[in-house]
């Protein structure tokens, strides 16, 4: 019984050597660097979820991952006062906006090609360019005004906002 119970052991072992063979180094990197830019900061994220809600009526939009560096630096450089431009601050300020880009996009019932790059769509919001109706590019620019606290505007109660006693001096993304 015991013999048997050994020879089985072995078997298994031999087996499990003949179909578990080491990955190649260039395999395992690629699954490494995928895991690392899977790991992403809440910053990034509220970024990337920012441009996703512009991406649904852009016919080429920006990518995430190349763009968001800079957007986040732009956005930071425009909060006032300097010491609440923290990543915590514009991550509520991404969030917001990317809420204000989906009822715009509700507005001009936007598609995949109501506009051909994020500049075209940028500009079609701030009524700088045909693609958007009057009535949409208003209720943007009071929701925008709203999350920014430009004008006067009062960030909305859900955005967090109202609590960091802070505002984007002008426009960060024109």
């Amino acid at each position: 019984m015991k013999i048997r119970f050994l020879f089985f052991i072995l078997f298994i072992f031999f087996i499990s050597i003949l179909t578990c063979k080491p990955k190649k180094k260039s395999e395992v990197d690629g699954e490494v660097v995928s895991f690392l830019l899977s790991q992403r900061t809440p910053i990034d994220s509220a970024c990337q979820k920012f441009l996703l809600s512009e991406a649904s009526c852009i016919s080429s939009p920006d990518n995430a991952v190349v763009v968001c560096t800079s957007l986040i630096g732009t956005l930071k450089a425009k909060i006032s006062p300097a010491e609440k431009a923290t990543d915590a601050v514009a991550e509520l300020y991404f969030n917001c906006l990317a809420e204000t880009n989906v009822l715009y996009n509700q507005g001009i019932a936007c598609g995949k090609t109501s506009f051909n790059t994020t500049s075209d769509y940028r500009r079609g919001q701030r009524g700088t360019s045909s693609g958007s109706s009057s009535n949409a590019i208003a209720a943007w620019k009071a929701q925008f005004n709203n999350c920014a606290s430009i004008d006067g505007g009062v960030p909305p109660a859900s955005s967090g906002l109202r609590e960091t006693n802070s505002r984007l001096t002008s426009d960060p993304f024109q």
